[in-house]
């Protein structure tokens, strides 16, 4: 449950009454039965700016921004299990735990995940708004299904890594796949033996997951372990191995990437601009060809897909045909 991804927080804002004689702020107010968590972003002097968590309770208030209100539009998320929410696709980079991060780019590259933010617009020359949390939500009832959660499945997904944190933190563990992200956290609901063979993994190994599975965004997932199967290597893994880490374009120097596990991050002059998973196959786009490989890459931000025949894969250099329309795309591998 969401419960559980947010355990992490040192600390939650502090949710704040709103009298009818507040002082000028922005300020949002939940209106719904259910308690929410907020994150807003806004552009200072400085440059751009998320901040987060509020825990907001059900027909509670947080202010989010305290004093005049110089600008006209800031921008919200909310993150609660069992609602969707309606954003406007506008991206900043959050933090599973309380965070306050400056600049809106580069978030993998810095540690963080890149979501999206709705607008809110608080009008022309307004020193002070109120804005209801239920103008961007919905009740997400697919999500929410008892048959969503607590099912034992069994996952085919690829090691990313684990992170060890210090008290009050909890350490975790994830892995990609089926085109979702999987976390397992170190919270005593896990075997300390299947913990310790996670954190002696090798990057980027497949494995096959069974347990307990609980969804808590689109495209993220929880998982309580019963076992875990490390894969025989097949030349699916062998080529995956071959990708990991960063990769230079030959015919433009803007252009970069770098591939950790199953997951790629694209740049362009330095700047991040999507996160991908990636998987290597034998079909894609419509082709087969059995002594072909293929990389399948899909924008969980997005939700766009993309697909490339490998032509070159060495260890110094990379050739990828993008499908349907052919073009090469060469690229060296960064020392």
């Amino acid at each position: 449950m969401l419960h559980h991804l947010l355990r992490r927080l040192l600390w939650l804002v502090p949710v704040l009454a709103v009298s009818s004689g507040a002082q000028a702020a922005l300020d949002v107010c939940n209106d719904t039965a259910a308690s929410h968590n907020v994150a807003i972003g806004y552009e200072s002097e400085q440059g751009w700016i998320s901040e987060g968590w509020w825990q907001v309770p059900a027909d509670g208030c947080a202010r989010v921004v305290s004093g005049d209100l110089p600008r006209r539009f800031y921008y919200l998320r909310v993150e609660t299990e069992g609602w969707g929410f309606l954003d406007d696709k506008l991206g900043f980079c959050v933090d599973d735990k309380a965070f306050a991060i400056a600049d809106d780019d580069n978030c993998a590259r810095r540690g963080y995940r890149q979501e999206e933010f709705a607008r809110i617009d608080t009008g022309p020359d307004t020193p002070d708004f109120t804005y209801a949390l239920s103008a961007n939500l919905k009740r997400d009832f697919l999500n929410s299904a008892p048959s969503a959660a607590s099912t034992q499945l069994r996952h085919i997904a690829v090691f990313q890594g684990c992170l060890r944190e210090v008290d009050p933190y909890v350490s975790f563990c994830t892995f990609i796949g089926e085109g979702r992200r999987f976390v397992v956290y170190d919270d005593g609901r896990t075997p300390d033996a299947l913990l310790k063979q996670m954190h002696s993994l090798p990057q980027g190994r497949s494995v096959a997951l069974t347990g307990q599975r609980e969804d808590v965004f689109d495209t993220t997932s929880e998982l309580i372990l019963s076992n875990i199967e490390v894969l025989p290597m097949d030349r699916f893994d062998r080529l995956l191995a071959r990708l990991q880490g960063r990769w230079q374009s030959v015919d433009d120097p803007n252009d970069s990437f770098r591939v950790t596990g199953a997951e790629r991050v694209n740049t362009y002059a330095g700047a991040e601009t999507s996160v991908e998973y990636i998987s290597i196959q034998t079909q894609c786009a419509g082709s087969k060809d059995e002594q072909g490989m293929y990389l399948f890459t899909w924008d969980r931000n997005a939700g766009t897909s993309l697909c490339y025949r490998i032509a070159q894969a060495s260890d110094e250099q990379l050739s990828l045909v993008y499908l349907p329309i052919g073009t090469q795309l060469t690229y060296r591998r960064e020392s």
